[in-house]
């Protein structure tokens, strides 16, 4: 393990730390609800949910947390700004503490998101996602008249994966019709609390460059960093090809299916699922281990696997950093709960 030369900087969201050396505080996990397809949105225009189900899942989330001492922000997804709206109220009267990702891929909702939470109370609590190379001018000063004072910051340049690419986004600008870096822009609007994120990109597209950047963004900029990393897994063609045809591995071999199911899983479903979370969760250890701070695991019902595997990050991790002085600031951090 390593600590960066750098001073790291710590942001505080009601309790919940994410920054600082390699250690210091545990990881925190991002949770995705209300996606594409996500069986509990009853209307993704109105933003119409099934209530219960969706407060079971984020109590899960908290008594992971009181349980082993490795915190979640929700990712609140919508392509429709009255859909984010009526998310946020849903969230804010069940959880009046943790902070929420603003995730749209509209342009139109993600400014409506900002307007409405400062309207209302929940910008300190609120994380803009994201500014990146697409911004608009209209879409800054909309944000610098918000409250809104966190966000995601993304180092993607679609011309060059590199490391040097990326951070030619964050610094210096000059990317898809920008003449100013993500992270001044990010400022002009306003965002003292900027979490950077490496960008991750499809295996053979310059993968590697987005855990590379972990190292760059933290050790240039000493900023809270991370990203969604699981979206490798999803891009991944080979992977969805594979899990698709599993099934077909194992017609004429009963003796081999039989001993495959009793080690693995009870069905070949069971057991496609098991071969796709296997590189959906280790990209994400991968990233732990680089020094992220934020990992965006993807869809909310993940949490358990996603849980138990950055818990044993975190305690490794912190194990190793105390041999270069490092120790941790939070005294829940999973080696307290769990050794």
């Amino acid at each position: 393990m390593f600590r960066f030369e750098k001073e790291q900087q710590v942001w505080d969201f009601n309790g919940t730390k994410i920054g600082g050396q390699p250690g210091e505080h545990p990881t925190v996990l991002g949770a995705s609800i209300f996606y594409n397809k996500h069986e509990i949105v009853l209307d993704d225009h109105k933003g119409t949910i099934d209530k219960p189900k969706a407060e079971a899942l984020w109590n899960r989330c908290q008594e992971l947390t009181d349980e082993t001492g490795v915190h979640f922000f929700i990712q609140i997804i919508g392509e429709f700004g009255e859909a984010l709206e009526s998310y946020f109220d849903w969230f804010a009267s069940i959880d009046d503490k943790t902070a929420f990702l603003m995730d749209s891929s509209a342009p139109a909702a993600r400014m409506q998101a900002a307007k409405y939470v400062t309207e209302v109370g929940l910008a300190n609590r609120a994380i803009y996602n994201s500014i990146n190379g697409s911004i608009s001018q209209e879409e800054i000063d909309v944000l610098a008249k918000s409250d809104v004072d966190a966000a995601i910051v993304l180092a993607f340049n679609p011309a060059d994966p590199s490391v040097a690419g990326r951070q030619k986004v964050l610094g210096e600008g000059g990317v898809a019709g920008q003449s100013k870096g993500m992270i001044q822009i990010a400022e002009e609007a306003g965002i003292t609390r900027p979490i950077l994120d490496t960008a991750a990109t499809p295996l053979g597209l310059g993968s590697g460059g987005s855990y590379r950047e972990i190292l760059a963004c933290k050790g240039i900029y000493g900023l809270p960093t991370g990203g969604a990393y699981h979206n490798m897994t999803v891009s991944w063609t080979w992977l969805r090809r594979w899990k698709k045809n599993l099934g077909t591995v194992y017609d004429g071999k009963p003796a081999l299916k039989d001993q495959m199911l009793k080690h693995y899983a009870k069905d070949i479903e069971a057991l496609k699922q098991a071969v796709w979370s296997a590189p959906d969760i280790g990209c994400n250890l991968i990233a732990s281990t680089l020094g992220a701070d934020l990992i965006m695991f993807g869809p909310i019902e993940n949490m358990e696997p996603m849980l138990t595997t950055q818990a044993y990050a975190d305690i490794t991790i912190l194990e190793a950093a105390r041999d270069l002085g490092i120790d941790t600031q939070d005294p829940n951090h999973p080696i307290f709960k769990l050794i």
